[in-house]
């Protein structure tokens, strides 16, 4: 990146960050009574580490899969269908949980999965980059159930039965939906989402006004996902 002056990218350190994780909506969630099902996922990208994850899950807790991996649940039109994201979207508004694995944990890499769960009303189960939290500024900290904070599918698996059964605890991952997203100004994520005029035209000033990035940017590529990192060994029955 040294060989660039100045850089735009979904990464929130570059120079004008356009992240693809939007706004999500404050649009009222179905209540806890009315959410009949537990646990959606609906990926078709089987990668190892994550598709091994969930196969441990549903050892100790049941979860509708819609997508190609782990399939146990008709309902939903494939990927590439037009109207696979509406259907995938009223189908996560009735399930208190939605898994949201992404395909790997590419240094800021937030794609529009954990977008799609949060305007949904159903909490997100993220396997994701570490940067996660970045993305979500101000009351969103409650958002999501993070992976990364259970020794491993059964530890993760117990908290879950526990929310499922205290719709008060359930219901602190959604006051974001009702208190809306808080004091967001100072973020980086906060700006760009609140921001007055389009990116382009801050480049255009940037560059009039002889503005360079310093010294270019640390990348931290995609690393292949470890077993062991997320607490599985793959094969464990």
């Amino acid at each position: 990146m040294s060989q660039f002056h100045l850089l735009r990218s979904y990464r929130l350190d570059s120079d004008f960050p356009t992240p693809l994780f939007k706004k999500p909506n404050l649009n009222p969630p179905v209540p806890f009574k009315n959410k009949t099902g537990r646990i959606i996922a609906a990926f078709s990208n089987c990668e190892p580490v994550r598709t091994e994850y969930l196969r441990q899950l549903m050892r100790y807790i049941p979860v509708d899969s819609y997508g190609a991996c782990l399939h146990n649940k008709a309902g939903l039109v494939q990927r590439y269908k037009s109207d696979f994201k509406n259907m995938k979207s009223k189908l996560q508004k009735t399930y208190k949980f939605a898994i949201t694995f992404f395909n790997q944990d590419c240094d800021y890499f937030v794609d529009d999965q954990i977008l799609h769960a949060l305007n949904a009303g159903s909490v997100p189960i993220v396997m994701s980059t570490n940067k996660i939290y970045e993305f979500l500024p101000g009351n969103l900290k409650n958002a999501i159930i993070n992976v990364r904070d259970f020794k491993n599918p059964r530890e993760l698996a117990k908290r879950l039965k526990v929310l499922m059964n205290n719709e008060t605890e359930y219901n602190k991952h959604l006051e974001w939906k009702r208190k809306g997203l808080g004091d967001i100004s100072e973020t980086i994520i906060g700006k760009y989402w609140d921001r007055k005029f389009h990116h382009w035209c801050k480049i255009c000033q940037a560059i009039a006004q002889g503005k360079w990035h310093k010294q270019g940017l640390k990348v931290d590529l995609c690393q292949t996902r470890q077993f062991n990192t997320w607490g599985i060994n793959p094969g464990y029955i």
